[in-house]
C-alpha cells in the first residue's frame, strides 16, 4: 500500500484542490490511485472542488467531511482542503457506500442499510475495518452504530467521525464521490491484506461519587437519582441554571458525563450539549437509562497524557516502522481545552509514531470507535471530548 497526502492553503478553492491532489500523487510511485479522502474546512465544501478531485483522479471513490480545523503532518489549520490517496496492492480490497436523507429513517434503520450496502461489495473477502463519516444531526448516534453491527457484526471495529458544524457553512458536510452532502452517512470497508492499530483515549477523571440515571430517553437525561438532572451541576458547582447557561461552555468543556461500562476501565462519555429550563440535559449522544454515571473532569495536563497513551495503544498492533498512515479524529472539546497548546497534541503523536508518518485528520463532534481496542472485541460506541487514532499498514 502507498499513501500519499497533499494539503493545500490557497484562497482559490479550485488551486487548492490542484495543489493538494498534485502534492499528495508525489507519493504515489508505483499503480494507479484507488481511493481517496477529502477533508476541507468550511469553505472550501463546493461541489466544484470535489468534481475537480474527481476528474484529476479519475474517478476514483472519494469520500471525507468538513470540519471547523485540520489536523496534518504540517500542523492544524483553521484553513484549508487536505488530500489523502490510497494506492492498494490487489490483495486489498474495499467497497464504499453511502445513505441519504437520514431525517426521513430512524437511526437503526439507517445504520442498517449502510451496513447492507458496505458488505455487499465484499461479499466472500475477509473483512478487517469499516471506517465512517457521519452527519452529527443523525438522530441517536449510538443506534446508528448498532444498526451497522447489526450486518457487520458486534465485535466488528468501526472507526469514524461525525462531523461538525463549520464557521462558514453553520452546518456539517459529508463528501462522496462528487457530491457535497448533508443529512447523510458514508463509509468504507476494507478486506483482504490489511493490519491496523487503534487507540481512543480522553483523560478526564471521575469527581464525586457515582450517581443513576432514573429516566432518560436517547441524549436526553431527566432524572438523576430521582432528582432534575440539573442538581448534577447546580450541586457542585453552585449555581443555578441562568447562571450554568451563562458559563455553558467552559462547563460542557470540562465536564462532561461520564457512563460507567460493564468490563471496561475508561469511563465513556457524554458532552453537555444543553441545559433545559425544566431542568433536563441533553447530552452529545446517547445516555442509556438506569445508566452509573459520574461527573467527570479535566486539565490540558490529564489530555495531554490521554493523546500520548491513544498513539501508544496503536502500536500494541503495528510495530511504528510497518505503520503506512495515521488517520486521527479528534474532538472539539480538547482543541477548546488545550488552546494554545493544541499543537503539543500534535507533537506527541509524531513523537510516538515517527515525525515523517503520512497523517491526517479532522476536528469532529463525536467519535466513534470500540470503548477499548484489545483484540477489538465489544461494541463500538460513539465518543465525546476523546481523541481516537487509527494506524494502517498492508
Amino acid at each position: 500500500m502507498q499513501v500519499g497526502i497533499g494539503l493545500s492553503i490557497a484562497s482559490d478553492y479550485l488551486k487548492a484542490a490542484k495543489e493538494a491532489v498534485e502534492k499528495a500523487r508525489v507519493n504515489i510511485t508505483e499503480g494507479n490511485a484507488d481511493l481517496a479522502f477529502v477533508f476541507t474546512t468550511g469553505e472550501f465544501g463546493h461541489p466544484l472542488v470535489l468534481k475537480t478531485i474527481s476528474e484529476l483522479l479519475n474517478n476514483i471513490p472519494i469520500l471525507g467531511a468538513s470540519t471547523p480545523a485540520l489536523i496534518s503532518n504540517q500542523g492544524i489549520f483553521k484553513h484549508g482542503l487536505l488530500i489523502v490517496i490510497f494506492s492498494f496492492t490487489e490483495e486489498t480490497y474495499f467497497n464504499t457506500a453511502c445513505v441519504k436523507d437520514t431525517s426521513d429513517k430512524n437511526a437503526l434503520a439507517m445504520g442498517e442499510e449502510l451496513g447492507g450496502k458496505l458488505l455487499y461489495g465484499c461479499k466472500g473477502v475477509h473483512r478487517n475495518l469499516t471506517i465512517l463519516f457521519s452527519d452529527i444531526t443523525i438522530p441517536s448516534r449510538q443506534n446508528f452504530i448498532f444498526g451497522i453491527q447489526e450486518k457487520v457484526g458486534s465485535s466488528f471495529p468501526l472507526f469514524g467521525a461525525f462531523t461538525s458544524h463549520c464557521p462558514d457553512t453553520k452546518k456539517p458536510l459529508l463528501y462522496f464521490g462528487q457530491q457535497t452532502i448533508i443529512n447523510a452517512g458514508c463509509g468504507v470497508l476494507w478486506g483482504g491484506k490489511l493490519n491496523f492499530g487503534l487507540g481512543v483515549k480522553h483523560g478526564w477523571q471521575p469527581l464525586g461519587k457515582p450517581r443513576w440515571v432514573t429516566k432518560s430517553s436517547g441524549s436526553t437525561v431527566n432524572e438523576i437519582d430521582g432528582q432534575p438532572a440539573v442538581n448534577l451541576y447546580k450541586d457542585y458547582l453552585a449555581q443555578d441554571i441562568p447562571e450554568l447557561k451563562k458559563e455553558f461552555k467552559h462547563i460542557s468543556t470540562l465536564y462532561p458525563l461520564g457512563i460507567k461500562i460493564k468490563g471496561e476501565k475508561e469511563y465513556l462519555l457524554r458532552g453537555l450539549s444543553s441545559i433545559e429550563n425544566d431542568g433536563s440535559l441533553i447530552f452529545g449522544a446517547d445516555v442509556p437509562q438506569d445508566s452509573t454515571i459520574r461527573l467527570m473532569i479535566a486539565s490540558k495536563e490529564s489530555c495531554l497524557k490521554a493523546t500520548r497513551q491513544s498513539a501508544e495503544t496503536t502500536l500494541k498492533s503495528i510495530p511504528a516502522a510497518k505503520i503506512k498512515f495515521a488517520l486521527v479524529f479528534n474532538s472539539l472539546a480538547r482543541y477548546t481545552l488545550l488552546g494554545r497548546q493544541v499543537n503539543q497534541e500534535l507533537n506527541l503523536i509524531k513523537e510516538v509514531l515517527g515525525k515523517d508518518l503520512p497523517l491526517a485528520g479532522i476536528y469532529t463532534c463525536a467519535e466513534e470507535a470500540p470503548l477499548s481496542s484489545l483484540n477489538y472485541l465489544g461494541k463500538t460506541y460513539s465518543h465525546n471530548n476523546s481523541i481516537a487514532i487509527l494506524t494502517i499498514a498492508s
